[in-house]
């Protein structure tokens, strides 16, 4: 169980971080629709994967999560782009606990992305040491299926919720 709470922060972190750096900068938006997430998170039993519907309020709204949990816990962070690159270096703390992180996504229009963030925590809180590297591919793989709304998350071992909903928003 403690690895799907791992993969849910870092999904929600790692796209708030994409979605909050896509309205920023201007770069498109993720294509409405089903998209296919697969991430390697050091926590978790192997590669992790789930599939989302998203529309523009969801992505507004993990915009908005991500932005209110930068104010509340990390100094302004470098962002930079270069084409369909961005780099994103951010020092966050959490109680007694200072996280660095290194993130850079890679973009292919508005249908897939690849993000790869390294991240040192002070002082270490695992067995690894202080050092976690996270990767995730985004890929946009058609229109939502029948009964799917826009934040319908559905993890690789069938468990379903609604990301909106989790918010505190509606369905």
């Amino acid at each position: 169980m403690k690895w799907i709470v791992v993969c849910l922060t870092a999904f929600a972190m790692l796209g708030a971080t994409i979605d909050g750096i896509a309205h920023a900068q201007d770069l498109p938006p993720r294509k409405p629709g089903l998209w296919q997430i697969d991430m390697t998170i050091p926590a978790a039993p192997g590669p992790q994967q789930m599939k989302m519907g998203i529309d523009s309020g969801t992505d507004t709204e993990l915009y908005k999560m991500g932005m209110n949990a930068a104010r509340a816990m990390c100094d302004k962070p470098s962002i930079n782009r270069n084409g369909n690159t961005v780099t994103i270096d951010s020092a966050c703390k959490m109680g007694e606990t200072r996280t660095t992180t290194h993130a850079v996504t890679k973009f292919t229009g508005d249908t897939a992305y690849r993000t790869e963030a390294d991240t040192r925590i002070d002082p270490p809180t695992t067995a690894g040491g202080g050092e976690s590297k996270v990767t995730q591919d985004g890929k946009w793989i058609g229109p939502c299926p029948a009964g799917m709304t826009p934040g319908d998350v559905t993890m690789g071992n069938g468990m379903k919720m609604n990301i909106k909903q989790m918010l505190g928003g509606k369905q």
